[in-house]
């Protein structure tokens, strides 16, 4: 289906025209005018705090206004059948991020707007493209997974009922769109391989590389490439209602994965046979030990050896968390704040 998570650029009153004879039924939004007025405070402060009906009656905001006339851009949104009329990309942008300032420095928010990120795997992983989406973080983006939203993925995914059976990449791309139509976020509905991600290291069309996928295999080869291009990569793992952070800085030189060589994880995947096997992995290696592991964490997985459980369990708060966890630290990383080769961070909802 075309357009099935991009919003469309209508150009021209042919084209808008053309649209609602074609969609009667359309929502038209206007954005715009709105914007207008927010934009008129932040680029003359002394109305600050005046009062806005008084504010907007003045020549000071007409002719702003009258300056900006064609300052503006129509979206359409094919999935919600929306048109909406917004400002174009610089002045959203400032829009995007006014109250992030000072928090965010101007010039740290636009190096942070450039910095090409991946996300791979949106279970957690869609949590964490959305909230770096809205903190205004990574305009080009690369997000991937293979799978489609069931129901039991709803409560740590950011989804309705309407989506059930969509791709989750195509879901979290299309709430990243909401947030800024000017985005451009790369969709790998069939995931992510090991040739394909070679060749976006080699195109340089990624910085940084947030691993959130199920396959071990694949989780070893993403980080072998990090290693071969330099590109630190971040991973957040749920454990009840905590979460580990794992950030392995690659793009300064550090080499081991988990904190063993490379060679350490060749014989290790080899010897994996079952899904306890794998389990082992990421309690001893990627957790730390069993005495790391949340105790209701540990008990529900046996009952997933022992068929009681359908598959391992995650919360939406330890999602949402680790969210926020991966963003601060890529934030750290750009701002050349973190300069230590690994980290293993342990998280926790209090």
């Amino acid at each position: 289906m075309k357009n099935k998570f991009k919003p469309r650029k209508i150009i021209g009153v042919k084209q808008i025209q053309n649209l609602k004879r074609h969609n009667p039924n359309a929502t038209f939004v206007d954005a715009y005018n709105r914007q207008i007025r927010e934009l008129f405070f932040i680029d003359n402060l002394e109305f600050v705090g005046q009062d806005k009906i008084k504010v907007f009656r003045s020549k000071k905001f007409r002719d702003y206004k009258r300056s900006r006339t064609n300052n503006f851009m129509h979206f359409y949104y094919p999935w919600n059948n929306t048109l909406v009329k917004c400002v174009k990309e610089e002045d959203y942008f400032r829009l995007k991020t006014n109250r992030n300032r000072n928090l965010i420095k101007k010039d740290e928010q636009k190096i942070l707007y450039d910095y090409k990120i991946a996300v791979f795997g949106m279970s957690v992983g869609s949590n964490i493209a959305i909230t770096l989406a809205q903190a205004g973080i990574s305009k080009n983006m690369v997000i991937a997974d293979f799978d489609n939203l069931d129901t039991t993925n709803m409560n740590r995914i950011l989804a309705g009922v309407h989506q059930i059976g969509l791709n989750k990449a195509v879901i979290a791309a299309r709430k990243m769109y909401e947030d800024n139509p000017y985005a451009n976020v790369t969709v790998l509905e069939k995931g992510i391989a090991t040739e394909l991600l070679e060749k976006l290291l080699k195109e340089k069309k990624i910085d940084c590389i947030v691993e959130e996928i199920d396959d071990m295999v694949m989780k070893i080869e993403t980080r072998k490439l990090a290693i071969k291009h330099k590109v630190p990569v971040l991973m957040i793992t749920d454990n009840g209602d905590r979460a580990v952070l794992h950030i392995e800085r690659y793009d300064l030189g550090y080499k081991k994965i988990f904190e063993k060589d490379t060679r350490y994880w060749g014989q290790k995947i080899k010897k994996c046979r079952t899904p306890k096997d794998f389990a082992d992995i990421v309690i001893n290696n990627i957790v730390g030990g069993k005495s790391k592991v949340d105790p209701r964490m540990m008990d529900s997985v046996m009952k997933v050896f022992q068929k009681k459980f359908v598959s391992w369990p995650q919360l939406g708060t330890a999602a949402l968390l680790g969210s926020v966890a991966v963003t601060y630290a890529i934030k750290m990383i750009v701002r050349k704040d973190d300069k230590k080769p690994f980290r293993r961070e342990y998280l926790k909802v209090y």
